[in-house]
């Protein structure tokens, strides 16, 4: 009782649904971030490091509620 029957083409498709959902919001978290990069960027702070730096010092987390790191302040300005 209460367990659902999927096929292999209903996983697939969710599955599918999912990852456009997570896409469609890292886009949208992306999107509202870009203005304050920018604007640490027109203060001087150019590198991935600093911009990370000063994201975190300002109370500024990941989507997932982390620090930034280099590495995601690229993957946000290269979306």
């Amino acid at each position: 009782a209460g367990r659902l029957n999927l096929t292999k083409i209903d996983t697939v498709k969710a599955s599918a649904l999912s990852v456009k959902a997570r896409q469609t919001k890292a886009n949208q978290f992306a999107s509202d971030l870009m203005p304050i990069i920018k604007e640490i960027q027109q203060s001087g702070t150019i590198t991935l490091k600093g911009i990370a730096t000063t994201l975190n010092e300002k109370g500024i987390t990941t989507a997932r509620g982390k620090a930034f790191s280099h590495v995601t302040v690229g993957r946000i300005i290269n979306r």
